[in-house]
């Protein structure tokens, strides 16, 4: 006998191999699908898309009943956030009594419409006018809506894979993080200004702008403390309901 071991044989599997050194060895196309899977895995975490806690969803059920407004609504938004507190064991006290003044702050920033109306950023187009008064629900974009099914599903998809998608994996998906390095526990507050900002193009009056930055604010605030992604995703979806519904009672008018 030599002294020297014969080779190991590979095991005939699809599954890929480390060998000692680190190297994976094996099956090509499974080595590939590591590639796929690890890449996959990092997208979630980079974009916090990873599965959220249950404290996360009671936080996304408080943020759906802000941004969709209304008394039953609003009583959602305050429990729900005061039961996450609760669950999170939080030492901030405070905490508590803010919620409330921001839902307070919500519901009677009206009182404040006319004057800030008044200060205009600009005239908005015969076009901007025309836009945004054919969402239902008579008709969509000038097209009649009665059992016009189809637009249903036309709009849904619009809304809430590029518009709601789109806008949460970009804003608190990406650069939200990004933020956070750069402002820390602050970050959430120039996050929610910048997204009003963006918003500037269907904004006339600073009243509008206003009612943005405090839908920004929300949403910036959950998800940086979430950690998470999804609020984010649900509470906007709720914000854009009503627009939804508009639809759908155009559709199904008679």
């Amino acid at each position: 006998m030599s002294g020297t071991e014969p080779a190991q044989r590979l095991p005939a599997t699809d599954a890929p191999l480390i060998d000692d050194s680190g190297r994976v060895v094996g099956n090509p196309s499974a080595i590939s699908r590591i590639r796929l899977d690890t890449d996959w895995k990092d997208i979630k975490q980079r974009l916090r898309l990873s599965a959220p806690s249950a404290t996360a969803w009671l936080w996304a059920a408080a943020l759906s009943g802000f941004m969709y407004g209304s008394n039953w609504a609003d009583f959602l938004a305050v429990a729900a956030s005061w039961l996450a507190l609760w669950k999170e064991k939080t030492g901030e006290k405070w905490m508590f009594d803010a919620i409330l003044i921001a839902m307070l702050v919500k519901r009677y920033a009206s009182l404040f419409q006319p004057a800030l109306e008044s200060i205009r950023f600009f005239d908005p187009s015969a076009f901007h006018r025309e836009f945004f008064s054919h969402f239902g629900p008579k008709d969509f974009m000038g097209m009649p809506l009665q059992g016009a099914w189809w637009i249903l599903i036309y709009y849904a998809v619009l809304i809430f894979v590029c518009n709601i998608g789109g806008e949460e994996l970009w804003w608190r998906g990406y650069v939200l993080p990004r933020q956070e390095l750069a402002f820390g526990r602050s970050a959430w507050i120039i996050h929610g200004i910048c997204w009003s900002v963006f918003h500037l193009f269907m904004q006339p009056t600073l009243w509008d702008t206003m009612r943005m930055a405090i839908t920004g604010l929300a949403l910036s605030f959950v998800a940086q403390r979430t950690r998470s992604t999804w609020p984010g995703i649900v509470g906007h979806s709720f914000g854009n309901l009503t627009f939804f519904l508009s639809l759908v009672s155009g559709v199904t008018s008679h």
